[in-house]
């Protein structure tokens, strides 16, 4: 992965973190996704948990849905939404824990571009804790493989 990835920047950030934020994800599925699937996302979730460092909770909502549409009426595989903080890299109001809605639907994605999303999405969490979010913000297509091909790897 590129030295200069937020997704690396982020592990090593010096960060103030209320202890009333956890570091962990908090995630929700759509009752309608498949266990299985639902079992997929959860031991993405943990590997990443295990393998790299959440300073700050993320909330992840696992929708029932092919896409989802951004705010300029694009179909899109995520939308991030992010506040902006007062006084960088102090994090201690919850109000601005960062969200991720991710839509699930196997029947035209496979579960690896519905991983892929999720890693741009988490790319973007990155960005946003190194405070380098911004709209046009888009995280490298390479650094994204190489995280999903290493969580694929860890399964075999």
């Amino acid at each position: 992965m590129n030295e200069s990835s937020v997704w690396k920047k982020a592990q090593a950030l010096e960060l103030k973190v209320s202890e009333s934020i956890r570091p962990e994800f908090n995630i929700g599925f759509d009752k309608r996704i498949p266990k299985e699937v639902e079992q997929e996302l959860r031991s993405f979730v943990k590997w990443i948990e295990l393998n790299y460092r959440i300073p700050i909770t993320l909330w992840v909502d696992f929708e029932y849905k092919h896409y989802l549409i951004s705010q300029n009426g694009k179909r899109v595989g995520y939308l991030f939404y992010w506040a902006d903080f007062c006084d960088y890299p102090a994090f201690d109001n919850r109000e601005d824990i960062p969200e991720i809605h991710l839509p699930v639907r196997t029947e035209r994605s496979s579960i690896e571009e519905i991983l892929t999303s999720f890693i741009e999405a988490i790319f973007d969490y990155y960005a946003w804790i190194c405070n380098e979010m911004h709209e046009e913000y888009t995280p490298s297509e390479d650094d994204v493989a190489e995280i999903l091909q290493s969580y694929l790897q860890s399964r075999r």
